[in-house]
């Protein structure tokens, strides 16, 4: 605990921090979450997930503080829906992303809200679907989606392969994207303003909590700039 004004509000990631896949929340993280509640602070959840996937979370634990959401592409209320901060990409930057996986291999997500477009649909994205509470769309052409200001861009595949691909989009459009690792057959492609960094720094100043008083846990690649910056 911080010894002078207090940490006033607390980012915790979903998968691999409060929860495995094979584990419900426990009853230690829920009355350690409510204690801190007690205590005044702001508790938020800073995750990967789709708002609607990352809501159910939200209210295993009572957080009614607004949620970051699609690695931080997005900001929600969990009350309302209210979408209150977003950082899709521009057209500009999902057709050079869509561009650069035009030849990958392995599946290609576009995400745009509760709604996830690929051009073909496999088992894998069902269960993708049903485990984030969206809806999957097959379209002819993903590409044809650039002009819509997608959320977020997803390629999914081989570790390695994600490995050697997170390396190529760095080194091609690092620059001008925000180029993360969640799982770690997953890299996304988000607004260069994405990010749970981004998204924390944002929500901080729309509570009016500065940045010495946020704490924050994540246990994944892409929590690292969420970690430097807090």
């Amino acid at each position: 605990r911080r010894t002078d004004m207090g940490y006033k509000l607390i980012a915790l990631d979903i998968d691999g921090t409060i929860r495995d896949i094979d584990h419900p929340i426990s009853a230690r993280t829920r009355s350690a979450v409510e204690r801190v509640a007690q205590e005044g602070a702001a508790v938020t959840l800073a995750t990967g997930r789709m708002f609607q996937s990352a809501l159910a979370s939200a209210a295993e634990l009572n957080i009614t503080s607004p949620i970051v959401s699609d690695q931080g592409a997005q900001i929600v209320h969990p009350a309302t829906g209210e979408v209150l901060w977003h950082r899709p990409l521009t057209p500009v930057m999902a057709s050079a992303a869509l561009d650069v996986l035009s030849a990958w291999q392995g599946e290609v997500l576009a995400c745009q809200g509760t709604q996830v477009y690929v051009d073909e649909l496999t088992p894998w994205l069902e269960g993708y679907s049903q485990r984030n509470r969206g809806t999957v769309n097959v379209v002819s052409d993903i590409r044809e989606l650039a002009k819509n200001g997608l959320t977020r861009v997803v390629a999914v595949g081989d570790e390695d392969d994600i490995h050697r691909l997170d390396g190529r989009l760095n080194e091609s459009l690092g620059s001008q994207l925000h180029i993360t690792r969640s799982l770690p057959h997953f890299c996304e492609i988000l607004h260069p303003q994405g990010g749970k960094h981004n998204a924390l720094a944002w929500l901080g100043r729309h509570l009016g909590i500065s940045r010495d008083q946020v704490a924050a846990f994540g246990n994944g690649y892409n929590d690292v700039h969420m970690l430097k910056w807090v």
